[in-house]
């Protein structure tokens, strides 16, 4: 089961590492980037949601997991800054 977790932990932090990517290539001007990196925070939520569903109270209180989430919580932000900056332009 921990093994499956850590694979999962790993998988999460891949998409919010490209989503975070996705971000800053974006920089204020590449609306399908966003949307990219929108997908990917999607996607690394899910992740995050299936593996506490599974790990109980016990995996939040894992390093691996609270540091995905709070990285997720992070890239969200930039995305949703990069996005709110993209209208502002227009």
């Amino acid at each position: 089961m921990m093994e499956n977790i850590h694979t999962e932990l790993q998988q999460a932090s891949r998409e919010i590492n490209e989503a975070q990517e996705a971000v800053l290539q974006a920089q204020g001007r590449d609306e399908h980037l966003l949307e990219q990196a929108e997908q990917k925070i999607k996607r690394a939520a899910d992740v995050l949601q299936n593996i506490q569903e599974h790990g109980g109270l016990e995996i939040t209180k894992n390093s691996q997991f609270q540091q995905a989430y709070e990285e997720l919580h992070d890239v969200r932000q930039q995305v949703q800054e990069a996005q709110q900056n993209n209208h502002d332009i227009l």
